[in-house]
């Protein structure tokens, strides 16, 4: 055998182990996402105790995972540290907090996928629901229809939370960083918004960033069918109009659980 031949071997049998390790690894990241479909699966039909018996297997998983990080970076296993935190909370008193359930359990559930897809994720089939709610946004500024504004844009960000996390795995800091403020500074003058017609720049401007961070992540990819995911969610939180209340309750949550001691 010549000395090519010899090399070969050699590298061959050093590459095994390393591609076995690899495998085994991406198939616990398989499990973890399959594991978080199933707990929203059972949390859409309101069945909490085995979505929380789930949630508990994903955090045995996960934890496992963890060990070795080398397919996550440090920042993603915090997000999914801190969605994972978010939901398990709901899910263990959701009396009286279903949409909330269902809207944290979902962004978990979007999170992980972004993580473990090694196509196009998950949370790219939100496309069409968030950028319908930016038209109607605009569409009800024009009209100055302080009711359907105020309840599109509660929908908006609705919808953006639970894509959070998940743009947090897939976009890049910086961009996401500047889109946050813009969402920010829309939600916290919307009534300024409303009420002058050239801050209705700042919807189209908004848009055009959102719509950016769709067509990034797509542009190099074919999305594959999506089994009906988005239609699945009918009648969730997805395309659900929330009171301006129960947005503010949802993101009450969100802080309080933020804000709460680890142990």
């Amino acid at each position: 055998m010549n000395r090519l031949g010899r090399l070969f071997i050699v590298f061959f049998l050093f590459m095994l182990p390393i591609s076995t390790q690899a495998e085994m690894m991406n198939s616990r990241l398989l499990t973890l996402d399959t594991i978080a479909e199933q707990a929203l699966q059972f949390t859409k039909a309101g069945r909490y105790e085995q979505a929380h018996a789930l949630m508990r297997q994903f955090e045995k998983e996960y934890l496992i995972l963890q060990e070795n990080d080398r397919l996550a970076s440090l920042e993603e296993w915090f997000v999914i540290e801190s969605v994972f935190a978010e939901a398990l909370s709901l899910i263990e008193q959701p009396d009286g907090k279903e949409q909330q359930c269902l809207a944290a359990v979902t962004s978990f559930r979007l999170a992980v996928n972004a993580i473990s897809s090694t196509g196009t994720p998950l949370w790219t089939q939100m496309e069409e629901p968030v950028m319908s709610s930016l038209q109607a946004l605009k569409q009800s500024s024009a009209q100055l229809d302080a009711m359907q504004f105020h309840e599109t844009l509660n929908m908006f960000l609705s919808n953006y939370e639970m894509l959070k996390p998940s743009l947090q795995v897939d976009v890049a800091a910086n961009q996401l960083q500047l889109l946050d403020e813009r969402v920010r500074y829309v939600d916290r003058y919307r009534d300024d918004i409303l009420a002058t017609r050239s801050e209705t720049e700042e919807i189209e401007q908004l848009e055009k960033e959102v719509q950016a961070i769709f067509y990034e992540k797509t542009k190099e990819e074919v999305i594959q069918p999506s089994l009906g995911w988005v239609i699945s969610m009918t009648g969730g939180i997805i395309i659900t109009t929330l009171s301006y209340v129960g947005w503010r309750k949802y993101k009450g949550h969100k802080e309080e659980t933020r804000n709460k001691p680890n142990h």
